[in-house]
């Protein structure tokens, strides 16, 4: 609605490279389109694909990186700049440890978010590159008030670019709960816990709320602070990591993980924190 033509792709934990149909542009990188055809298991592009086509007839392509290393995941930004003239990349965390420096007493499972910011922050001559956070509080193995205080040293740096809310009356946030209901909804699908939580927060639940079975007999704490997006310059988020330049030259998911649980067991941690309010 404001004249943008936006585009839609994932870091994906589903097998690209054996996938028969779609657009493929190479071995790591396919767009994914609602006629898929052949046996998947956990597949959420192809059904947010297909919620496109039921719910709002539009046919999108989803692209879908295979889980890399650095090199390989860049090889495929700069196929994907190219074949659909990108000028901007928003990269989007469910949760917030991709602002994770290296050297928090909790850390979260960041690899993933890793990768992918060092690959768009390798990406010359791209107009902007930004992150969103969404999800504050859902991921209970990140410490949290080190989280503030990395936001706080991103603030100091010209790096936060401010947050706001998903509330129930937007379009937008009523659209992101139906695709996602609907894609969790389908066969041989795993519920995201984070999207989940983030529903639950934006209707209002609060505590140790279950919106899916999935849960059960954890612990969660869903409050509002789980319908905030926070946005960044996404340089210098990556120039403030202590481990990131490790993750150069990668070419396998695990060579990326090798590589991160090498250089992060010489970082020193910082001392545990809680967020001093009670």
């Amino acid at each position: 609605s404001l004249g943008r033509r936006v585009h839609l792709a994932n870091f994906s934990f589903s097998d690209i490279r054996s996938l028969g149909s779609g657009e493929r542009l190479s071995e790591n990188l396919v767009g994914v389109g609602p006629d898929h055809r052949g046996f998947t298991v956990y597949f959420p592009e192809l059904h947010l694909s297909r919620w496109f086509l039921e719910r709002r007839n539009s046919e999108r392509l989803i692209w879908s990186f295979q889980k890399t290393g650095t090199e390989s995941l860049i090889e495929g930004y700069r196929l994907l700049i190219e074949h659909l003239s990108i000028d901007g990349i928003l990269l989007i965390d469910g949760g917030v440890d991709s602002l994770m420096r290296g050297d928090e007493s909790g850390t979260g499972t960041l690899i993933e978010d890793a990768i992918s910011l060092f690959a768009v922050n390798e990406l010359e001559g791209m107009k902007q590159r930004l992150i969103a956070c969404i999800g504050f509080g859902a991921e209970r193995d990140v410490n949290h008030a080190q989280v503030l205080e990395n936001i706080a040293g991103i603030t100091r740096e010209n790096g936060f670019l401010g947050n706001c809310a998903l509330t129930p009356d937007m379009e937008s946030y009523q659209l992101y709960e139906e695709a996602t209901l609907f894609a969790q909804a389908e066969k041989l699908q795993d519920a995201s816990v984070i999207n989940s939580s983030i529903i639950s927060a934006v209707r209002g639940e609060y505590g140790n709320f279950h919106l899916t079975n999935k849960t059960l007999g954890s612990n969660l704490w869903i409050s509002p602070l789980m319908n905030q997006y926070w946005f960044f310059q996404a340089e210098t988020v990556a120039e403030r990591s202590l481990f990131l330049p490790a993750l150069r030259g990668t070419r396998t998911f695990m060579d990326a993980l090798q590589a991160y649980s090498q250089v992060t067991r010489g970082i020193p941690r910082r001392p545990d924190t809680r967020i001093p309010l009670e």
